[in-house]
């Protein structure tokens, strides 16, 4: 199976899977009215509609065109890009909601009793489901040495939407052994916001995290992934022996493609120039036993 077909099908599961989480989070959202959910709900929407986009991304970005002769790799790291934005956007926006709704009970008093009854069974559901998805995903992505962008967003996403439901689960949990008369029956008012800002507090690093990666492959910055660059040396090692400290090797990854361009650091040694040009297949051949999509440039 190429690593493309491997992509493809790890994010028509996704698709599949985020579907019914986010369903499942907006009928418990709207029976309930916890805002929590309402994060757990639309998060999982927002990982359906992306995996949509992410299906056609991952058919399509190897495909050149007279505009992009080497292919539209560029549009995986912005996949990334833009969903890690509406992530972080997301949380900021459902803290929000959920600090005015705090702030109404601590200052005027006005308020509601969360209900609780069906959001266990729900969270307990939606934990098993996300985390299902994010180690499927990472080990599809483990399949293919980790060389897909989109599958990593995925897996991180899914990650982050288990752990979200968990947060939501312990926090009802507590809620159904505190009694309301209690010095923390505020909770049952007010748990809403505490449990959105340490769901926020531990879920923004992944996003920020995606972000910062996609934004590097989108620019072409070289690239240091212990899964690639190694690989890459031991291929140049080995061919080029002891000519191979001669050379100033960069490596960039955008999305799937691989891209190796190799500097002669001694213009004027004809015998490496030599060598390199007569190896060049050799090297990509050996290259392409790990990487689908991979090419190699010399600089004289």
């Amino acid at each position: 199976m190429t690593q493309k077909q491997v992509e493809r099908q790890s994010l028509i599961v996704s698709t599949i899977g985020n579907f019914f989480i986010g369903l499942a989070g907006l009928i418990i959202y709207i029976v309930t009215d916890l805002n929590a959910l309402l994060l757990d709900g639309v998060f999982s929407l927002i990982a359906f509609i992306s995996t949509l986009a992410a299906v056609f991304i991952s058919g399509n970005s190897h495909r050149k065109t007279e505009t992009f002769p080497n292919g539209m790799y560029f549009l995986e790291p912005l996949y990334g890009i833009l969903k890690s934005i509406a992530t972080l956007m997301l949380l900021i926006i459902t803290l929000l909601e959920t600090s005015a709704a705090a702030y109404a009970f601590f200052i005027h008093g006005e308020g509601h009793v969360i209900e609780t009854n069906l959001v266990l069974p729900y969270t307990i559901s939606m934990v098993i489901l996300c985390f299902g998805l994010g180690f499927y995903n990472r080990q599809k992505n483990r399949q293919i040495n980790h060389l897909s962008t989109i599958i990593a967003a995925e897996s991180k996403g899914n990650f982050i939407d288990g752990l979200i439901s968990a947060g939501v689960g312990i926090s009802i949990l507590l809620l159904k052994i505190i009694p309301i008369e209690s010095a923390l029956g505020f909770l049952h008012y007010t748990a809403d916001f505490f449990i959105t800002l340490i769901l926020v507090l531990f879920s923004y690093k992944e996003p920020l995290t995606i972000l910062t990666d996609s934004f590097k492959e989108f620019t072409q910055s070289p690239t240091r992934n212990r899964q690639i660059v190694p690989v890459i040396h031991d291929v140049f090692q080995t061919h080029f022996n002891k000519y191979y400290h001669d050379l100033d090797i960069f490596i960039y990854k955008q999305g799937t493609h691989i891209s190796v361009r190799v500097h002669i650091l001694d213009p004027a040694n004809l015998d490496l120039i030599s060598e390199s040009v007569n190896l060049k297949s050799l090297i990509l051949e050996d290259l392409q036993n790990s990487f689908e999509f991979v090419t190699v440039e010399f600089a004289f």
